[in-house]
C-alpha cells in the first residue's frame, strides 16, 4: 500500500464521507473507517478488517481500503460521479474470479458488481431475450437458456464468475463466447453518465472494446435462437467435455492468453512449466496454462510464478505471452512481468510489453 500524502487526504475523506452516509444505500466498508458504520451501511472497522475483504476463486482474499457493493444502477453513478471531482484509485471486479490481488491494503475503491444481479427475459418469436446485470452468474443464463428450449449458451457452461466480466474480457471456449450474443450493453461512464448502445462496441478473442478500468459495464442485453431438439444437449456434452481437461483445484482460469495461431498451454507444456512452483502456487499438472493454488498462495507468489513462465517461453520460442488474469494493487498493470522478462530481451524488443 501506497502511504498517503497530503494530496491524498482530501479524497479519502469524501470518499468515506460518502460511503458512510446511509443515504447512498450503496451497501460499502472499508478498511480504514474513521467512524464505525450505522447499521449495515457505511464504512466499517480498523485496518485490515476482514469486512473490507474480497474473495477470489484462487482463494486469496484481497483486502481494500474501501470496499463498495453498489445494488442499484444509480448507486454506481453516484461513486462514478463522486469519483469524477475527487479522483480517487478504481477497481472494478465481479464475482472475483479472474482477478490476482496483491497483499495488504490496495489503495483507492473496489467496486464488486455482484449485487448488480438481476436477470430478466422475454420471448420475442424464435428468440429469448436476456437482459442482465453485471453481478449475474454466468450459470444463470446457461440454466435459464437451458430451461426454456434456446441455444447459444453452452460455451459459459463452467465457466465461472458474472456477466460483466465475461462481456470485459469476452470469455468463451471452442470458439464461441458472450460477444457473439451480446445486443447491447449499458455502461456507467467515468464522468457518471450512463451510455446504452447498441453498435459502436466490437468483441474479438478476450477483448471488448467498451472494457476499461474507468468503465463500469453495468448491464448486457443478450439474444438467443430457440434450438433444434437435442442440439442443447449435443453442445452441453461437448463444452462438458472440453472443461474436464483443466483442473478441479483453486484459480483464476487461464493465466495467458493464446498467442495467434497457437495455445498459451501446448507453449507452456512444451517449454516444461508443468510442475514450476512458487511458495504454494504451482502450474498444474492437469493443463499447463492454469495456476493452481495449493495451499496459502499469495498474489506476489502467483504473478512471480507468471512471470517465470512467461520468462520461459519467450526465452525458448520468441512468443511474449499476454496474462488472461486483471491484476489488482500491483501498480503498473505488468510490473511483474517488466521485472522478470525484461532482464533476457533485447533492448529493441523491451520496449513491446
Amino acid at each position: 500500500m501506497i502511504n498517503a500524502n497530503a494530496n491524498d487526504i482530501m479524497w479519502q475523506i469524501r470518499l468515506r464521507e460518502f460511503l458512510a452516509n446511509e443515504n447512498n444505500g450503496v451497501g460499502a466498508q472499508g478498511a480504514q473507517g474513521a467512524r464505525r458504520a450505522r447499521g449495515a451501511q457505511g464504512v466499517q472497522g480498523a485496518l485490515s478488517t476482514p469486512s473490507a475483504q474480497f474473495a477470489t476463486s484462487m482463494g486469496i482474499f484481497g483486502t481494500a481500503e474501501f470496499l463498495a457493493r453498489p445494488c442499484r444502477l444509480d448507486e454506481a453513478v453516484a461513486i462514478f460521479r463522486l469519483r469524477s471531482s475527487e479522483w480517487f484509485p478504481l477497481y472494478i471486479i465481479g464475482g472475483g474470479t479472474n482477478v490476482l490481488p496483491a497483499s495488504g491494503v490496495i489503495d483507492g475503491l473496489v467496486l464488486s458488481s455482484e449485487r448488480l444481479d438481476s436477470l430478466v427475459w422475454r420471448v420475442e418469436g424464435d428468440a429469448l431475450v436476456l437482459v442482465a446485470g453485471a453481478g449475474c452468474p454466468l450459470s444463470s443464463v446457461v440454466s435459464t437458456c437451458a430451461a426454456l428450449g434456446f441455444t447459444g449458451a453452452e460455451f459459459a457452461l463452467g465457466i465461472p464468475g458474472t456477466v460483466g466480466g465475461a462481456v470485459a474480457g469476452n470469455a468463451g471456449a471452442l470458439g464461441a463466447s458472450i460477444g457473439d450474443v451480446v445486443e447491447e450493453i449499458t455502461s456507467v461512464e467515468p464522468d457518471g453518465s450512463v451510455a446504452r448502445r447498441r453498435e459502436g462496441f466490437e468483441c474479438s478473442y478476450r477483448f471488448c472494446s467498451l472494457a476499461s478500468p474507468d468503465r463500469l459495464l453495468a448491464s448486457v442485453v443478450m439474444r438467443f435462437r430457440r434450438a433444434v431438439p437435442g442440439e442443447i444437449e449435443e453442445k452441453t456434452e461437448t463444452f462438458r467435455r472440453a472443461r474436464e481437461k483443466q483442473p478441479r483445484e483453486r484459480s483464476a482460469g487461464c493465466a495467458f492468453k493464446n498467442p495467434p495461431s497457437d495455445a498459451a498451454g501446448r507453449l507452456l507444456d512444451s517449454c516444461g512449466c508443468k510442475g514450476l512452483r512458487v511458495g504454494d502456487a504451482a502450474v498444474s499438472d492437469v493443463h499447463a496454462n492454469f495456476i493452481v493454488n495449493r495451499g496459502a498462495a499469495t498474489g506476489e507468489d502467483v504473478a512471480a510464478l507468471m512471470g517465470l513462465c512467461r520468462d520461459r517461453v519467450f526465452r525458448r520460442t520468441g512468443v511474449l505471452l499476454e496474462p488472461e488474469v486483471k491484476f489488482i494493487g500491483f501498480g503498473s498493470a505488468e510490473a511483474w512481468a517488466r521485472a522478470i522478462t525484461t532482464a533476457s530481451m533485447p533492448a529493441e524488443t523491451r520496449g513491446l510489453i
